[in-house]
């Protein structure tokens, strides 16, 4: 009788389960997308440039989200949970945030994305574009765009002299960070494993690294730039695929793990002041840009940043790896992720299905993570902050909580923290005592910070310019005393010029500048791993990173890191970032262990 009474309470558990998955809307959705396959940074005459298998990487990722938010398909197993109110065919613009940065394989990803994402179709047309009126002659033909249809995303690429820059990648122009990869080399579980690795690396030259890289730069200092090298070569040359095996690239795949995980996920090193992990300040910026993105949306009841997506390097993921603990220690976090590899946020209610925004108490997140493009990449559903897999969902208010906890949350905080010379940082030094707002978020309706600007983007550009115009005198007053440079008096014609301000009127209240068109029992703990320490934190809480420590130094007791636990096929790719001006270098990832799939 008692089992009969247990079976009884399962099945309307069950049912109840079932019930609360069919009810979900899904509001917005927040995606960090790594960029696809491309030629080597270093040891190349050319540019790196995407791979025609790197865009077909990024079309299938955007696809794969197609049938996620946009329009179920029939030969597929993905789980459909689509986008209140979003346009499933044309693609309208107002509805998405789309940022990159300036790196051309990273924006070219960012197309290829989008062609899976909206493809090209005829007889369909955005109102936010015109509509079907603008299609239409006046003798009653319909023009459809080129190439079948194609669509147009607005995709927005944010270089380190723009402000918006820090919420794609915090890591680049932050003086502190560089410093602190500089300090690296001088840590003792560092030089342990640079000495270690010296024979594997010094073989590997004399087989293959010697056609590219001097032998001074073969080594662990530059383990992420050789593996880079290497995965490129292993699967695009045959000499360079027969001169190299398998367990030697996977070796060389660890190395540069463990020296990304340094480099970006090591919270215990400092900058400016203690405890503020400036290795991952890339990650701590990325979670302040989710927050005030699903602010966004809900500031506008859900019409604006429907779909928001940021193409970028390794950094942000490996940092916010480390940050927010998706996983139990040792998992395949631990791995570099592979190219395309998606970070997702979603925004989502429980209850009944109607056309009213929910309120911000019933909004819960949940954060997913699909490691690579192939078909055997899977979409997994992760808990954050060191909590247990029944608690892989949380409430959106816990959520802030806890994200805030471990965010650099305006452009002045990270200014400050990264001692950074940027123009937008001196401008807004000379306007000292005065800060920025929370990180911009797009919309197309808002015009209103979080909080408020003390210092427009117009006056920081403007001080910017004058402190660069200010250091060019001197140069100028120099060569005038020293070589005899003279001006002459221009005409009234010629003087007559003005400076140009950022993009007024049509900035979005949450933006820097853009320009936009018009238009419109969650606390319960179970399992085993975080039973064992896995559970520090939680959600709502004083939630933060877990203990600090160095990655290097909690990985490397060998001669050489343990072996990925998957196999190598020349279909996988190393990801890769770049050397060592914006995006320093980067690091880890890949699909963890057994939580569940969706």
């Amino acid at each position: 009788m008692a089992a009969l009474s247990m079976l009884v309470v399962l099945a309307v558990l069950a049912a109840h389960t079932s019930a609360q998955s069919s009810s979900e809307q899904v509001w917005s959705s927040t995606t960090w997308v790594l960029y696809g396959e491309h030629t080597p940074f270093a040891g190349n005459s050319n540019p790196p440039a995407l791979t025609p298998i790197g865009a077909d990487q990024l079309y299938s990722q955007g696809s794969f989200f197609r049938a996620r938010y946009l329009e179920k398909s029939a030969n597929s197993d993905i789980k459909y949970s689509p986008l209140v109110g979003i346009q499933r065919y044309a693609i309208d613009n107002t509805q998405l945030d789309i940022r990159s940065n300036t790196d051309s394989y990273t924006f070219d990803s960012a197309l290829a994305f989008m062609q899976g994402l909206y493809p090209p179709i005829t007889q369909a047309f955005s109102n936010s574009s015109g509509g079907m009126e603008a299609a239409t002659l006046a003798n009653g033909s319909i023009v459809n765009y080129p190439l079948g249809g194609y669509q147009y995303p607005n995709i927005r690429s944010t270089s380190s002299l723009d402000p918006d820059s820090i919420w794609v990648q915090g890591h680049v122009g932050c003086t502190k960070y560089i410093e602190s990869l500089v300090d690296s080399r001088s840590d003792d579980n560092v030089k342990s494993v640079y000495t270690n690795s010296q024979n594997f690396y010094r073989t590997l030259y004399n087989l293959m690294f010697h056609e590219a890289f001097p032998e001074s730069m073969v080594n662990f200092y530059n383990a992420y730039t050789l593996y880079d090298w290497a995965s490129y070569q292993y699967n695009h040359n045959n000499e360079s695929h027969n001169q190299i095996s398998s367990i030697d690239l996977e070796m060389l795949a660890a190395y540069a793990a463990l020296d990304q995980r340094d480099k970006n996920a090591n919270l215990s090193a400092s900058g400016l002041t203690e405890g503020d992990m400036i290795r991952a300040v890339s990650g701590r910026t990325m979670a302040a840009r989710v927050v005030a993105l699903f602010k966004e949306n809900i500031l506008n009841s859900g019409t604006a940043n429907k779909l928001n997506l940021v193409f970028t390097s390794l950094e942000p993921f490996v940092a916010f790896f480390a940050l927010a603990t998706p996983g139990p220690p040792g998992s395949n976090f631990d791995h570099l992720p592979d190219p395309g590899a998606a970070m997702i946020f979603e925004l989502f209610s429980i209850g009944n299905i109607d056309s009213s925004y929910p309120s911000t108490d019933d909004l819960w997140v949940r954060f997913l993570y699909r490691n690579g493009t192939g078909p055997d990449a899977r979409l997994i559903e992760y808990p954050l902050f060191g909590n247990g897999p029944s608690n892989s969902r949380i409430l959106f208010t816990d959520f802030v909580a806890s994200m805030e906890h471990i965010s650099v949350d305006t452009l002045a905080d990270w200014c400050q923290m990264c001692d950074s010379v940027s123009l937008f940082c001196l401008g807004l030094e000379a306007n000292s005592g005065q800060s920025t707002s929370n990180p911009p978020a797009s919309g197309s309706n808002s015009n209103t910070y979080y909080a408020t600007s003390a210092l427009s983007p117009a006056v920081a550009g403007v001080i910017g310019a004058a402190v660069t115009v200010a250091v060019c005198g001197l140069g100028v007053l120099a060569a005038m005393l020293l070589g005899g440079f003279r001006f002459h008096r221009a005409d009234a014609k010629q003087r007559n010029s003005t400076l140009g301000g950022f993009r007024g009127a049509e900035k979005m209240a949450s933006d820097i500048d853009i320009a936009y068109a018009n238009s419109g029992a969650r606390h319960e703990r179970t399992g085993s791993w975080e039973l064992r320490g896995g559970g520090k934190g939680g959600v709502g809480g004083d939630a933060g990173p877990a203990e600090a420590v160095s990655p290097v130094g909690a990985t490397m007791g060998a001669t050489h890191p343990a072996m990925p636990p998957r196999a190598l096929s020349p279909s996988r790719f190393g990801s890769t970032t770049r050397i060592v001006d914006d995006d320093a270098i980067s690091e880890i990832g890949q699909a963890p262990v057994k939580p569940r799939e969706f």
